[in-house]
């Protein structure tokens, strides 16, 4: 095992190592470390050891492969936001909206992932893009859909002894967008946030999944606004009534970021807007 340092701080080079770092209830994992350094500083977290993913080769990097694309836990959000090798979809979009520019310069798409914020802006894009996440541990590695990998505020399915190697996005065809509602253009957390992705074929939507984040205590998907979809050019009452479904599944709390009521209001127009921003997306990339 190669370490640059000894505990309390391991400095991991290959995953195989890291993974027989982790386990205990006192480990904590560093990618980024925006939300963690914060919170064991405040006193939220009281890790005794700090493993460092940052050193593994492999995890800060996207490999394209004939089906699907591999996102590295470890990327960090503005150069996946600004400069990955696919087109503009909504894991892109939520990237780029994460804090500020600092902020996405250090934060990865991983940490953003195991967060697990209920407002978290990559979130969405995981649901509709129908992403696994790949979870390392010594005994070998699991892929949980990621609409299956959030149970709730700070919650996942991920074991104490696992950590989040990939993101695997299926490469199929249409577009994808993510957009939330903020009080403020920057440096603000989402009060309510869509992503939608659309398969087009000749004019019509073949394929549709939508999810909602910071409306509930975990981001899902609906599956009656991507019912709505289906089957239809996509025109004004097929929107409308996904964004009905959109307003139907939500669960939104009044809490210091909006009321229950003001996030579902602002439902509405979100999924016209993402819906549109998709279809734009889906109709360029239609064969």
């Amino acid at each position: 095992m190669t370490t640059e340092t000894t505990l309390p701080y391991a400095k991991p080079r290959s995953l195989s190592d890291a993974v027989a770092l982790i386990g205990g209830d006192d480990v904590c994992l560093l990618a980024g470390g925006t939300d963690l350094v914060i919170m064991r500083a405040e006193g939220m977290i009281a890790a005794e050891r700090i493993v460092d993913l940052k050193g593994i080769a492999g995890l800060d990097s996207v490999e394209m492969a004939e089906d699907s694309i591999a996102i590295g836990a470890c990327t960090r959000l503005d150069p996946l936001a600004q400069r990955a090798p696919f087109p503009a979809n909504a894991i892109r979009d939520g990237a780029a909206l994460v804090g500020s520019w600092q902020t996405r310069a250090r934060a990865t798409i991983g940490g953003n992932i195991c967060r697990a914020s209920p407002a978290a802006d990559t979130l969405c894009g995981l649901l509709a893009l129908d992403c696994q996440l790949e979870l390392a541990s010594a005994s070998g590695t699991r892929r949980v859909p990621a609409a299956e990998f959030f149970t709730g505020p700070g919650r996942t399915v991920m074991r104490r002894d696992e950590l989040l190697a990939r993101i695997i996005m299926p490469r199929r065809p249409g577009g994808s967008a993510y957009q939330r509602f903020t009080y403020r253009n920057a440096m603000d957390l989402s009060v309510a946030g869509v992503a939608v992705h659309l398969a087009m074929r000749d004019g019509r939507c073949t394929e549709a999944r939508v999810a909602i984040g910071a409306c509930g205590p975990k981001p899902i998907l609906v599956p009656d606004a991507a019912a709505a979809l289906v089957g239809s050019p996509v025109d004004a009452t097929a929107v409308q009534a996904a964004a009905q479904a959109v307003i139907a599944a939500a669960t939104p709390i009044d809490d210091v970021r909006g009321t229950r009521k003001h996030r579902l209001h602002v439902l509405r127009p979100l999924t016209y807007r993402v819906t549109e921003l998709a279809r734009a997306r889906a109709m360029e990339q239609q064969p």
